[in-house]
């Protein structure tokens, strides 16, 4: 039997069983501006960076962007998102995902051998990003220059639970693509494309069975999470339905991530202040707030509000993430959206005891629990023991990790370990 096939057919077996294997302490994530692949050891703190763009078989141009890492769950494996280029580029590089081996981390050493496996092609060097066009119409809400990509960008990796196939979102168009991570090769049929329904699609988050995932709308004016179905064994994302974020005439718009609490609620944030030239006439915008997604009644409601100051009990900045661990809701605010750019980051903690009104517990800030300088609070990785949360800074160059039993920043990595926009973190074990 060809390898790839008896890949497959173990794995199929291996979903049908609730045996579960621990992972390696890794987090994974990209260094954007220093062309480098960086690995965090969760157990020990001890921080590799290593030199992808050196590798022999590395697509493209070296200062090609990398957007997203996410690793297996054994840590054998790696991924990485990278952007198309100008087609006429000195090395025009395609949109794709880089497949890595892991061959052998020695962290006491400072090293790690890895090579790269393949490059999985999803578009061509010079593909543009397809955005609608959208201008300022209310004060409040001017249009940001980094939310209109020029070339196919691929973000929001994923892991589908008790399945083989690992999903990432092209962001910059309305694609979805599957990888079949027994070859590490595109499922069949795959990109799959929905028009409207999945343009803007920020990453896949799929509920614990993996039967059911949410997509974003990462977008000016996108007012809903949609829901795909899966049937097992298939790669195939099913659209079924769209959770409206409304209340009354105000809709809450542009949201960045999604997260489950179990298979009956998720939560999403907002990031959108005002209306724009895409508002639907009769609508409005809600200011950026939390909403909690309910399966069984099929209805959206807005269960956070927006703070007033650093000390409110609402969302302060534009909500970027949201993750759960130990019954808590982390929230990643940032100030990207606004009249200004990067003036400051926070991540607000809210308990869950109660999922229709999550209480407010405190907001980390900067010069506070974070570093004096920390900007953007972007995106929030969770450890499989729910024991730590990491919060990725762009802006700043920063990773700060929190322990969620004091919710106290306990180690942060900056510019003077070498971080240079780190994006796009995951964790072993991880399903996102």
């Amino acid at each position: 039997m060809p390898r790839c096939l008896a890949g497959v057919l173990v794995a199929l077996i291996l979903s049908l069983t609730s045996a579960t294997q621990g992972s390696p302490p890794l987090f994974v994530f990209a260094n954007i501006g220093g062309g480098e692949l960086g690995l965090i050891n969760t157990d020990t703190d001890d921080l590799i960076l290593v030199k992808v763009v050196d590798l022999p078989d590395w697509p493209g141009q070296k200062k090609v962007l990398k957007q997203h890492a996410w690793v297996s769950s054994d840590g054998k494996t790696i991924y990485m998102s990278i952007d198309a280029t100008a087609i006429d580029a000195e090395f025009p590089s395609p949109a794709g995902v880089v497949v890595f081996d892991v061959n052998e981390i020695d962290w006491n050493a400072g090293t790690a051998d890895i090579s790269i496996q393949k490059t999985i092609v999803v578009s061509p060097p010079g593909t543009p990003g397809v955005f609608p066009s959208v201008s300022q119409v209310h004060p409040d809400q001017p249009i940001a220059t980094w939310t209109q990509g020029d070339f196919t960008q691929i973000h929001g990796p994923s892991f589908r639970p008790h399945s083989r196939f690992s999903y990432a979102t092209v962001l910059t168009d309305d694609r979805l693509i599957a990888i079949d991570t027994t070859c590490n090769t595109m499922a069949p049929m795959s990109p799959y494309s929905y028009g409207n329904f999945s343009r803007q699609t920020h990453g896949l988050a799929f509920n614990r069975s993996g039967t059911l995932a949410l997509g974003t709308g990462y977008h000016y004016d996108l007012t809903s999470i949609d829901v795909y179905a899966f049937i097992p064994g298939l790669a195939l994302p099913i659209p079924v339905y769209s959770f409206p974020l409304r209340k009354g005439r105000k809709r809450g718009a542009f949201t960045h991530y999604t997260v489950w609490l179990n298979n009956r609620y998720a939560y999403t944030a907002t990031q959108q202040f005002a209306r724009t030239s895409l508002t639907r006439r009769r609508s409005d915008i809600s200011s950026p707030g939390i909403w909690l997604l309910d399966m069984w009644t099929l209805n959206a409601k807005r269960v956070v509000g927006t703070a007033r100051n650093a000390n409110g009990k609402g969302v302060f900045r534009s909500a970027s993430d949201v993750n759960i661990a130990n019954g808590k809701l982390y929230v990643a605010e940032e100030d990207t959206l606004d009249g200004t750019f990067g003036d400051d980051g926070y991540v607000a903690v809210y308990d869950l005891s109660r999922p229709r009104k999550p209480r407010f517990i405190k907001r980390l800030k900067p010069d506070v629990e974070l570093p004096a300088d920390f900007t953007v609070a972007h995106g929030l990785t969770v450890t499989p023991d729910q024991r730590f949360v990491y919060v990725a800074s762009y802006a700043s160059s920063y990773i700060a990790k929190i322990d969620t039993d004091t919710d106290d920043v306990v180690k942060y990595w900056g510019s003077a370990d070498g971080l240079m926009a780190p994006h796009g973190g995951f964790v072993a074990g991880a399903n996102r």
